[in-house]
């Protein structure tokens, strides 16, 4: 689709930054304004950003600051957006500190921003950020967590904290279930889930892009939760973000239950960080790069290094991510015919929850190029999307882009497919442990879940790259066949439910230690 030229784009950006913002539909024009600078060279893009202070000098400084990141993906502007929000901190709301945090982390999570742009930002400026919501969440809500007494009789329980569960059609739902599985049968832990829904639902700021987390308004309160044949228990609450009395609720929870370790999945898991140092804490990171929490011992995805400073240089242990493999239901035997694919076609599966944001244009740049290369390659597109049906209808090779929506099987549609092609984001390793089963020949740029699941022998330096070697495999029967054998080798070689359970327990009990070493029977 051709787009406006620059000055056009800078101008509409400005206007809407200069008008008030009043609804959430004046917010989201702006964002999709600055989404539309992605795919413009850096230095224009950095151009854009300058200007906008100049043209826009009533705006919101929140707003602006967040907007010229956008535009630039220079971090530097979230190092002044977060000096203006902790120079005011004290004024300001939670639900406002903890949706521009989201905001940052996500924008960091969905790869729109360059690193080397601020390098230390996340020892410096987003973990000290987190720590001081903390802090302010302790300070007006008067949180004082019981702490654990020394020398007590370990009860065999854990609780699994998350900030979100919201059904089984959600992968880290999945994956949370899978874990209590595996802390139950394979390392001998009573295991109680909480389901915390701490993040925000509803705009709280004018931080873009925004970010809104869902909920499950149906999981409120002691929850039983059926999957897979076996039963779950759950404490959830739908209360808004940190409404008062909330986390309050979950701290007397944990006391009455007495965990000998609060286990949390994921980072930025409020419930469980407010429990740090008063009781043994772990925490499973779900996806790759540095992660926020202040447990004892916080563990790696798969396949990252030892932090050499900052402030998980003393709580990083080594581990590898298990992607729902703890209990997954057998993998049914699928059919092109089923998702309405020709047995002559060189199929490209592209899996996500975001491809709204993720195949972005040079993403389908790199499509249609393989394309003009490749005469039986075709791509579909499996998972949630609102408007890439729009921008793949107006592509010249429109007919060879389909978009399957949400598909229950994965297993099934990939086992029909050529090729995994990964676009640029952090997400998607459970995708990825897929294909590598079912033999679909995964491509992935470097960094990422994918990249971190599939290796170096399926990771490629650009976009360019991808073309060549699927053109190359779709030329090739004998060397498509080699590769996916290679892929599942590959698929074969990950860590298994039963490795993974010796590593958590040694690492539980390893938390317990630590705490135990800090405290002193008479405590």
């Amino acid at each position: 689709m051709p787009q406006p030229p620059a000055p056009s784009l800078l101008a509409d950006l400005t206007a809407a930054l200069r008008r008030p913002v009043t609804n959430g539909h004046d917010l989201k024009a702006i964002e999709t304004l600055c989404a539309a600078f992605l795919d413009r060279p850096k230095a224009e893009r950095a151009q854009a950003a300058r200007e906008l202070p100049r043209l826009a000098p009533g705006a919101d400084t929140v707003l602006l600051l967040s907007a010229m990141a956008a535009v630039s993906g220079d971090l530097r502007y979230y190092d002044e957006l977060l000096d203006a929000v902790e120079a005011n901190i004290v004024q300001s709301g939670l639900e406002g500190l903890l949706h521009i945090h989201a905001g940052i982390g996500r924008q960091l999570f969905l790869m729109r921003m360059n690193p080397a742009s601020r390098p230390g930002f996340f020892e410096e400026r987003q973990f000290p950020f987190y720590r001081r919501i903390l802090d302010e969440i302790r300070r007006r809500q008067a949180i004082v967590p019981a702490i654990r007494r020394a020398g007590g009789a370990d009860t065999g329980r854990v609780v699994l904290v998350t900030n979100q569960f919201l059904s089984l059609r959600h992968q880290p739902s999945r994956d949370l279930l899978s874990y209590a599985a595996l802390l139950e049968d394979r390392c001998g832990r009573e295991v109680v889930i909480l389901n915390t829904n701490i993040m925000p639902t509803e705009v709280h700021s004018l931080f873009v892009p925004s970010f809104a987390a869902s909920v499950e308004p149906t999981l409120s309160g002691d929850q039983r939760i059926e999957a897979d044949g076996r039963i779950y228990r759950m404490l959830s609450s739908v209360e808004p973000c940190v409404s008062p009395g909330k986390i309050g609720w979950f701290l007397e929870a944990i006391a009455a239950l007495d965990p000998d370790v609060v286990l949390s999945l994921g980072g930025s898991c409020v419930v469980a960080d407010l429990m740090a140092g008063t009781r043994p804490t772990l925490c499973i990171p779900t996806t790759t790069g540095a992660t926020l929490s202040l447990a004892d011992i916080v563990l790696d995805f798969g396949g990252g290094a030892a932090p050499a400073h900052g402030p998980l240089a003393r709580s990083w242990r080594p581990f590898r991510f298990l992607h729902s493999l703890a209990g997954a239901t057998p993998r049914k035997q699928g059919s092109r015919a089923a998702f309405g694919l020709d047995d002559g076609a060189f199929v490209c599966a592209v899996i996500g929850n975001r491809l709204d944001d993720e195949a972005d244009g040079a993403f389908l740049a790199m499509l249609e190029a393989l394309f003009d290369r490749a005469p039986r390659a075709v791509a579909v597109f499996a998972g949630h999307a609102d408007a890439l049906p729009r921008r793949l209808a107006v592509s010249p090779h429109a007919a060879r882009l389909q978009c399957l929506g949400y598909v229950s099987d994965m297993g099934a549609l990939l086992a029909v497919c050529d090729a995994y092609v990964n676009p640029l984001r952090t997400g998607g390793g459970a995708s990825a442990a897929e294909a590598l089963a079912a033999g679909a020949v995964p491509l992935s740029l470097p960094g990422g879940d994918v990249a971190s699941v599939v290796g170096p022998r399926f990771t490629h330096p650009d976009y360019g790259a991808f073309v060549e070697r699927l053109a190359a495999l779709a030329a090739d029967p004998a060397a498509l066949a080699a590769a996916a054998a290679e892929a599942r080798v590959q698929g074969s070689r990950r860590a298994g439910p039963t490795e993974a359970a010796a590593d958590l327990s040694r690492y539980l009990d390893e938390a317990a230690a630590l705490f135990r070493s800090r405290r002193s029977p008479a405590e």
